[in-house]
């Protein structure tokens, strides 16, 4: 098998509006020893044909068909099948900037890092913007040496995968959650955690499409709080396995911060009242296991989700959801 110095991974699902200038941006990079893995993943529209034709114009484009899995699945079926020394991710509706392989491949070359992280800038434009150039030499990467304590405390080491580029070899054990939301949440921090070095490019080479429709701003449900409890102890079971000295700091910045952020979005997403109703329900009896168990504390939350919580926790699901809805 033919070894390539990076595989792109796209999966592709009912994006036929923007997976041209998504496809287009990675064929147009300056780096060209890549390759493109596009995954199917069970369209009903036109996005399928879209990349097939791609994959028949460029030969470093493949097309792999499956029924649809999810992201998570589509990503899933993207690493079994790269065969490339690097891996990055691409979502089908956004795309990157013309020089981001280029940029990224040099800083891990050159640092010898086991990743290279770059910055996300949002847009609403659709493909092609009006780039910034970037002249020789690059922007110089910061090197940092524990990128788990940099992901837990910096803000623009985010929690996209799609903003880094990945020694492949240390994803070998590691895969996405499948069936949930938020998947991004866990494979970082496996990820992070494993990795002895990253490479900090200061250079905005992410295009990520604001889609209004996209999964992420659609209205907050049951399933999204279930999805919330799984991350939670996932990312709490694997951290207490492998860097459990680091459980205090996750406990407060990653596992608490999601308690947060589902108790917000269930009242800024789900206008319903009973359906908000419904949602602290179930955040009541899905959280008092974790809190029981030292999963969950109130450690770095401010004063208004404490308490919320506290009310969750005794069984004041309506007290809570009316205390945050007056936020």
């Amino acid at each position: 098998m033919d070894i390539v110095s990076i595989s792109v991974i796209v999966p592709i699902y009912n994006v036929e509006s923007h997976v041209t200038g998504c496809l287009t941006s990675i064929q147009n990079q300056t780096f060209g020893d890549f390759e493109v893995i596009c995954i199917d993943d069970g369209s009903t529209d036109n996005s399928g044909q879209i990349a097939a034709d791609f994959c028949a114009k460029d030969k470093r484009f493949s097309l792999i068909h499956q029924k649809n899995k999810g992201l998570s699945g589509a990503r899933n079926t993207g690493l079994q099948a790269a065969r490339g020394t690097y891996v990055c991710f691409v979502d089908s509706d956004d795309y990157l900037h013309p020089q981001a392989l280029e940029i990224l491949y040099t800083a891990v070359q050159e640092q010898k890092t086991d990743m290279a992280n770059m910055q996300l800038v949002k847009t609403t434009e659709v493909y092609p913007p009006s780039f910034p150039v970037f002249q020789k030499p690059y922007p110089t990467p910061q090197l940092i040496t524990d990128p788990l304590s940099a992901f837990l405390s910096r803000r623009d080491v985010m929690t996209s995968v799609c903003t880094r580029l990945y020694r492949k070899t240390l994803l070998d054990s590691i895969r996405f959650i499948e069936g949930i939301y938020f998947e991004d949440v866990p494979f970082t921090i496996q990820v992070m955690s494993k990795a002895h070095s990253l490479s900090f490019v200061p250079a905005a080479l992410y295009y990520y499409y604001a889609n209004p429709t996209s999964i992420m701003r659609s209205s907050f449900s049951t399933a999204k709080v279930a999805s919330y409890i799984t991350v939670i102890q996932s990312v709490y079971d694997y951290i207490q396995t492998h860097r459990p000295s680091d459980l205090p700091a996750v406990r407060r910045d990653i596992l608490n911060k999601r308690v947060k952020m589902m108790m917000n979005q269930a009242v800024r997403k789900q206008k319903d009242r009973a359906v908000r109703h419904r949602l602290f329900q179930a955040m009541s009896q899905q959280l008092r296991p974790l809190y029981e168990a030292g999963v969950i504390s109130y450690d770095g939350l401010k004063l208004r989700h404490k308490i919320a919580l506290f009310l969750l926790l005794h069984h004041k699901p309506r007290a809570a959801c009316r205390w945050m809805g007056l936020f």
